[in-house]
């Protein structure tokens, strides 16, 4: 596995192979941070384009890049599998002459996004004598699309070779909660989480503001590098903490109020809960929309957040069926994905 130097020790824990190459996030964002700003002056569904391509083309693929290119020499690499947003791997990929997979993580890369990508990494395919491949080469093997049908906004290009995978799925049987949870005796249990990027103490603290008149149990996570003792309020009905594996949260709940960061949504919907989405950035919006299209989540979007937004929200999507509902139709579309172990053995037989 091709992946930055953070990321190393813990990987090699798992006895996976690794090459660590590229930059750090906290260097990623401190680049990012004048584009952000800018953005924050767009609406929001037309900011992705231009974050995309200075993002992942500007500043992460041209810092991989070496690196990648290395590791597949180094292992002498028959296939590289890349995620969307991975766009060095496909080049170098094409200049070692072997085939490279797409691995999707939630909606499909917009079209829009990768067009405008192609301007960034043209050059660098020029520079190894490659003709640049259409959408900076992440269509030119299999594309293994993780989203259920009903989330789809945008169609795959023709000619796109496409192999569905399953998202997620709930581990057999129900796991026991943590001691130490708060649990009101009859009461649904909402899990909150903003991810592992935009979460920030003074937009928890409305989330929980939001929480606390609520009928219901919650459990907050406020991510390993934020410390819960750091919150001024926190309800009666809720238990802050700074990580929960989702497989050990989700067969309890009834619903999920989160960012709409791809995992965390599809691992809700695998679960068939229904969802109150507060979108920040990134794909988080599209997330948002499309959900809300399909009937399971109400999305609040930054020009209308505010405590009662976020109360209103989570009230309906535990009294209303219909949200539940449209959420378990998207779980029986998760499960009739195929399985990795299933899409391993296609790969294996030739991309």
């Amino acid at each position: 596995m091709v992946v930055a130097p953070s990321h190393r020790s813990a990987l090699e824990a798992e006895r996976f192979p690794v090459f660590a190459t590229g930059i750090e996030l906290d260097e990623v964002t401190r680049r990012f941070e004048p584009v952000f700003r800018q953005l924050q002056e767009q609406p929001p569904l037309e900011r992705r384009p231009r974050a995309f391509s200075t993002r992942f083309g500007e500043i992460e693929a041209k810092a991989r890049l070496t690196g990648v290119r290395t590791a597949v020499a180094e292992w002498r690499a028959d296939l590289v599998i890349h995620e969307s947003a991975d766009i060095a791997a496909p080049l170098a990929a094409a200049e070692a002459g072997i085939p490279s997979v797409n691995h999707g993580f939630g909606q499909p890369i917009p079209q829009a996004c990768l067009e405008r990508a192609e301007d960034v990494m043209a050059p660098l395919w020029h520079a190894v004598g490659l003709q640049p491949e259409p959408f900076c080469g992440v269509r030119r093997g299999v594309t293994i699309d993780v989203c259920p049908p009903s989330l789809l906004l945008e169609p795959f290009p023709l000619g796109v070779r496409l192999q569905q995978m399953r998202p997620a799925a709930p581990t057999p049987g129900v796991h026991r909660l943590r001691s130490g949870i708060v649990r009101r005796p009859g009461a649904p249990l909402v899990y909150v989480t903003m991810g592992t990027v935009f979460g920030h103490t003074a937009f928890f603290e409305t989330l929980l503001e939001a929480l606390a008149d609520l009928d219901c149990s919650a459990v907050l996570t406020v991510g390993r590098d934020n410390d819960p003792a750091a919150l001024t309020f926190v309800p009666d009905n809720t238990t802050v903490l700074r990580f929960l594996d989702q497989s050990v949260i989700l067969p309890h709940c009834a619903a999920v109020v989160s960012h709409g960061g791809s995992g965390s949504t599809l691992g809700a919907l695998a679960h068939g809960l229904p969802m109150v989405l507060v979108p920040k950035g990134a794909d988080q919006f599209d997330n948002a929309r499309a959900c809300r299209s399909a009937g399971v989540a109400i999305d609040v979007w930054p020009d209308a957040l505010s405590v009662e937004a976020i109360r209103d929200g989570v009230q309906r999507v535990l009294r209303e069926p219909a949200w539940a509902h449209a959420s378990r139709r998207v779980a029986a579309e998760i499960a009739a994905m195929p399985t990795p172990e299933e899409v391993v053995d296609v790969l294996a037989a030739g991309c």
